[in-house]
């Protein structure tokens, strides 16, 4: 993770710096991306733990990037209107050690290809009856133990990585996007609650006021 440049962004460094702190606490709870992906499986609780870690830092990462997008708004007026092409599939392949290799989105808007879940893993009815000890768990008071697909996450974790150290292009997307509908708005500035809780008040305070300082420009583009 490379420490965030001034030049390139248009956000205050110190919301970054805020960021940056939040991608580490994901590193030591979590480990790297290609970490999670290794894994291939994560049970119940760690799954819940790390949906609502990613859950709150890319509630923060969308809030970032409306302020990055906001000084492209006038930028989208005088653009071409793009070109869609329609886009040729290929198969993709998935190697765990080259996360760089993954293709991932971040997803700054409602819509759109819907983000995958990790899948609990129930081969055969054996492995729902086996408690996290391993033991049968047919029995009073003994709970099946539950299994989800890591890859998800990981590719979640990459994609904010990418955000991180390069917020430009994803900033000039959403500018596009938002000058088109600028109504959408309302669906990047939602929060979950443990976001407040997670970053200082006053940080928290200065998001707040700088977005709703600059998004009226895509209001009036």
């Amino acid at each position: 993770m490379t420490e965030p440049a001034s030049p390139e962004r248009f956000a205050p460094i110190t919301l970054w710096r805020v960021a940056s702190r939040l991608m580490i606490t994901l590193f030591n709870l979590f480990g790297e991306p290609q970490d999670l992906a290794f894994q291939h499986s994560i049970n119940a609780r760690d799954y819940k733990l790390a949906c609502n870690w990613l859950r709150t830092v890319e509630a923060l990462f969308r809030r970032l990037l409306l302020i990055e997008a906001s000084h492209y708004a006038r930028e989208m007026e005088q653009a071409k209107p793009r070109k869609h092409s329609k886009r040729q599939r290929r198969d993709m392949a998935f190697f765990p050690e080259a996360p760089d290799s993954w293709r991932v989105t971040f997803r700054t808007l409602d819509g759109g290809r819907p983000r995958p879940h990790g899948a609990v893993h129930g081969q055969s009815p054996a492995l729902d009856r086996l408690n996290y000890a391993g033991e049968d768990a047919r029995g009073p008071m003994r709970l099946p133990a539950r299994f989800h697909s890591a890859w998800p996450l990981a590719e979640r974790f990459e994609a904010l990585l990418r955000v991180h150290n390069d917020p430009t292009p994803y900033a000039k997307r959403l500018a596009r996007r938002l000058y088109a509908a600028p109504q959408r708005v309302a669906c990047i500035i939602k929060e979950p609650p443990e976001l407040q809780h997670r970053i200082d008040l006053d940080q928290h305070a200065m998001i707040t006021t700088l977005i709703g300082a600059r998004t009226p420009v895509f209001n009036s583009s």
